[in-house]
């Protein structure tokens, strides 16, 4: 290969990973807005979810481990679940392994919620992708899982080229 087809085929990259910015975006912005109806008649902002998510996903636990997950200060995972238990979706408690630990638990209804607005992301979905071919989605699932392995695990430069 000559120096003016890598050179190409760097900017061709380039552009396409610049492309998924946008992309990517678009798609959130575009979900976010559809399941805020959802979150809303649950009576809970996008990010108590993920702050309810964050609890399910965990397990019991401490407050600054669901600001770690959600990637904010406690100050900010505080403000999000504080309604939460005022609304009976978590409950506080103390640990059983450190009795100076204060844990967070989802509650019945605070699971059921979570999986209420789960269900209605599904839809979204099942809606968003309809006519999309069945092999362009798993080139899609492929490439998003392959993102996440790299900005998850490392696998990708931190903090760009």
């Amino acid at each position: 290969m000559t120096s003016v087809a890598v050179a190409r085929s760097r900017s061709s990259a380039a552009d396409a990973s610049r492309a998924l910015v946008p992309a990517v975006h678009g798609v959130m912005k575009g979900f976010l807005r559809r399941v805020h109806p959802t979150l809303e008649a649950e009576g809970i902002s996008l990010g108590q979810f993920w702050a309810l998510h964050v609890v399910s996903s965990l397990g019991a636990t401490s407050l600054s481990s669901i600001a770690r997950h959600l990637s904010v200060r406690s100050p900010t995972a505080c403000a999000q679940t504080d309604p939460l238990v005022d609304a009976g979706l978590l409950v506080r408690r103390r640990s059983e392994r450190d009795r100076r630990t204060i844990e967070l638990r989802l509650t019945p209804r605070g699971r059921r919620i979570e999986a209420r607005v789960w269900a209605e992301i599904g839809c979204l979905m099942d809606a968003a992708v309809a006519g999309i071919p069945p092999e362009e989605l798993a080139s899609a699932v492929r490439v998003f899982r392959q993102l996440e392995e790299r900005l998850d695990g490392g696998g990708a430069a931190e903090g760009g080229a």
